[in-house]
């Protein structure tokens, strides 16, 4: 195991290990949302809201769609939605 994969998996983790981003995360398993309507879902302010989106791309758990003005976020994949699926499960949950 090399420093740079592990470094990458602290990295996920941490982009998991907070109860709004892991939020994200569960919504973002049925599809893609809006800002609006993740800040609408998400008890915190939009400003933090924001925020955990820019932490969640940075670790590249979710992906940016623009279309036109509305930009909409997803999870980068089956393999997001699995990980996401398995802490839930392991958790007690889902």
């Amino acid at each position: 195991m090399n420093d740079e994969i592990l470094e990458r998996a602290v990295t996920v983790l941490r982009g998991m290990a907070y109860e709004h981003r892991l939020r994200i995360l569960v919504l973002l398993r049925g599809g893609e949302l809006t800002p609006g309507e993740i800040t609408a879902a998400v008890p915190a302010d939009p400003t933090a809201v924001a925020h955990h989106l820019r932490f969640l791309l940075d670790a590249r758990l979710i992906r940016r769609r623009r279309q036109g003005r509305q930009v909409h976020y997803a999870l980068t994949g089956d393999a997001t939605a699995q990980l996401v699926t398995e802490v839930l499960r392991y958790s007690g949950g889902d």
